[in-house]
């Protein structure tokens, strides 16, 4: 067999391994890619859940230091942040940057509780930071024989929901994440 010869035979298989070989690293490359959107979705919700538990931390100090609106049960419910539709908003806290305290007002127990709850909540808190974020309060109820719905030494949960960061491929794009901190406060 001559030489020409030989080179006509096998001139076509070349172009159709460099075709199934171009195929195979496509078909990994969609994988990597694949793989990286996956990464960065759980990089988000990894996110979100520690900004979720630093603000229901940043509650429970605050609850803490403020033991007179606990047992008054000011903390509870949900924070309304629409802007005008609650009591106004006092400003209960100095900042670093002010040079004095003549605009930081004398604040009632009361008072710091809704300031404390739309600091956490509204603004840059818990609703611009997490997508769809809610703060809830609710009482479970040490002793139900009394009239008080949060007597003292009751739990307290503190719940954090955001929307879940889902895939490109999941259905059900609605799912919620929580995050729940039990808080039992002591008695002022």
């Amino acid at each position: 067999m001559s030489t020409i010869a030989h080179r006509q035979k096998h001139q076509g298989m070349t172009l159709i391994e460099v075709l199934i070989a171009a195929i195979i690293v496509a078909i990994g490359l969609l994988g990597v890619a694949s793989l990286q959107i996956a990464a960065l979705q759980g990089s988000s919700n990894a996110d979100y859940r520690s900004r979720a538990i630093d603000y229901a931390t940043a509650l429970s100090d605050r609850m803490h230091a403020n033991l007179m609106a606990v047992a008054d049960n000011e903390y509870l419910g949900s924070p309304n942040c629409d802007v005008g539709s609650g009591p106004a908003l006092p400003n209960c806290s100095m900042t670093p940057t002010m040079d004095n305290s003549s605009s930081v007002d004398q604040c009632t127990p009361q008072q710091l509780a809704i300031f404390d709850l739309h600091q956490i909540s509204c603004g840059t808190g818990i609703q611009e930071s997490l997508p769809n974020g809610q703060l809830q309060v609710t009482c479970l109820d040490a002793d139900s024989s009394d009239t008080d719905i949060c007597s003292d030494l009751s739990r307290l949960l503190i719940r954090v929901s955001w929307q879940h960061q889902a895939r490109v491929t999941d259905l059900d794009t609605d799912e919620v994440d929580e995050i729940i901190l039990t808080v039992i406060p002591r008695v002022p």
